[in-house]
């Protein structure tokens, strides 16, 4: 059943419950000797609740949205103010036409408008109080939209940030491959493709297959291999099923990314080691690489794609993940443990 017909059944019964009190409290014949308060005509105690129940629905819909949330305090108070003097003004014109007046009846019963005034106050404090949790959550929700359209703003952002560079080597690569007619050439494109095919169509979802994700870093890590010189080496390895998780897409290729930019030589001896363990549910994701000896300008850098993907984190997965950063003068490795679905 869906929240707003919940919502009216229970407020149906509530003012049910308010009409009928009377009716149920106030016996058919009553007793000299009772209290003054239980002789009150049942009609006019349901005719007084009827009004406060009327202000209810017009302070929620009208003078709070339109008076109270628009800073117009004065105008609101006075509003509420006329709302009682009128509700007050019928319950005295209902006490005077359906009561019994006959003998001395200042003495048996108070002043009805009492009994209004009461019911007023709670009505206005129960409505101002439902109003403004409801405000509340209606900005709670369109805050968690924004950031909804924020994070498939950045995730659009990825996916079309198919680095240049990148693809500029690896078309490089392809090609000399093919003019010296290696058997590696078909493999090569075949590799480019299954990443581009990735990024274009299988990542547009929210959360991926943690193998389609595992194939994209695996074929992104192949391709590298292909340009580069012998003096580096990459060393990925995964450990459990992967079978039945899903993941955030390019959550992880941006450490992958940044371990190869940073750690990579055509001179010096680099390696770089990627590790993925699955135990369940959970993902333990590693990432070390060396750094090289001449520090450049790229290398100081803390990247971009990495803060992204840390606030991404932080969005998305927030208790669920752990993110560990150790940087050494030799080294530089990531740690994430992150519980998937």
């Amino acid at each position: 059943m869906r929240p707003k017909v919940i919502t009216v059944i229970i407020q149906i019964l509530v003012w049910s419950g308010l009409l009928l009190l009377p009716l149920l409290l106030t016996p058919h014949e009553a007793p000299k000797a009772m209290p003054p308060m239980r002789n009150i005509n049942p009609t006019v105690n349901i005719l007084t609740t009827i009004l406060p129940i009327g202000f209810y629905y017009f302070n929620y819909y009208l003078l709070i949205p339109l008076l109270f949330l628009r800073k117009k305090t004065f105008a609101y108070i006075l509003s509420v103010i006329g709302c009682l003097a009128v509700i007050i003004l019928f319950s005295v014109i209902c006490s005077y036409l359906f009561n019994d007046h006959s003998g001395n009846t200042s003495r048996q019963m108070p002043p009805i408008f009492v009994h209004s005034i009461l019911l007023f106050v709670v009505v206005l404090f129960v409505s101002l109080g439902l109003r403004m949790n409801a405000e509340w959550k209606k900005t709670e929700e369109e805050k968690a939209k924004i950031e909804k359209e924020k994070l498939n703003a950045e995730l659009s952002y990825l996916k079309a940030q198919v680095n240049p560079h990148f693809l500029f080597n690896t078309l490089n690569v392809i090609y000399t491959l093919a003019t010296l007619k290696s058997e590696q050439t078909a493999e090569a494109v075949m590799k480019l493709s299954k990443l581009m095919r990735y990024v274009i169509l299988d990542a547009h979802t929210p959360f991926v297959l943690l193998e389609k994700e595992l194939g994209y870093v695996g074929n992104f890590i192949e391709l590298h291999r292909l340009r580069l010189a012998n003096n580096n080496e990459i060393d990925y390895r995964i450990s459990g099923n992967p079978q039945g998780l899903q993941i955030v897409p390019f959550i992880l290729i941006p450490f992958v990314e940044n371990a190869i930019k940073h750690g990579t030589s055509a001179i010096e001896t680099m390696k770089i080691s990627i590790e993925i363990e699955l135990f369940e549910n959970e993902l333990h994701f590693t990432v070390k690489n060396n750094k090289l000896n001449t520090k450049s300008e790229s290398q100081n850098s803390t990247g971009v794609g990495i803060e992204n993907t840390r606030k991404r984190l932080e969005m998305i997965y927030n208790k669920k993940s752990s993110l560990q950063i150790n940087e050494t003068d030799k080294t530089y490795e990531v740690k994430l443990n992150l519980i998937l679905v």
